[in-house]
């Protein structure tokens, strides 16, 4: 029988104890996702201030941009209200108060990824297309790779 271990035991975070750089962490994320609440609440009233601001050749649809900052404001509000539950979490020690935060990240980091790929993919010429597709393959195939060698390496015989 194998037992895997999931990680590895970290006691430290930025030469803090992993309770103080865990809240520092928090902190940080929760006033940041606070200023993105306040500035795409603010622009979603508003969205052509935006463009304004932008390159004047690319004009997306105002609705589109309004939904856009919509759902950009739930997501920060939920990400700065998850962030307090993990300083909650670091101070009460419960590991419970952890989950929303574990569960959001990953979630809002391919939401990012695929929308930033797509993105790129719709304002470049169909030349550079398999240039890119290429690149993740190999991006893809590397993490692979590192993920099986780090399970081989820390898999254990009980």
């Amino acid at each position: 029988m194998y037992r895997i271990k999931m990680g590895i035991e970290m006691t430290n975070c930025c030469g803090f104890s992993l309770k103080t750089g865990t809240i520092i962490i928090a902190t940080l994320q929760s006033i940041v996702a606070f200023m993105f609440l306040v500035l795409s609440a603010a622009y979603a009233e508003n969205p052509h201030e935006l463009l304004d601001m932008s390159d004047s050749s690319i004009i997306p649809d105002l609705t589109v941009l309004k939904w856009i900052l919509i759902i950009l404001a739930v997501g920060s509000a939920l990400q700065c209200v998850f962030s307090i539950f993990l300083i909650f979490a670091a101070i009460t020690n419960h590991p419970n108060l952890l989950l929303p935060w574990l569960v959001l990240n990953p979630v809002a980091l391919t939401t990012y990824i695929v929308g930033t790929l797509i993105a790129i993919i719709h304002h470049t010429d169909y030349n550079r297309t398999p240039f890119i597709i290429g690149h993740l393959l190999l991006a893809l195939s590397v993490t692979c790779k590192y993920r099986y060698s780090t399970y081989s390496r820390y898999g254990k015989k009980v």
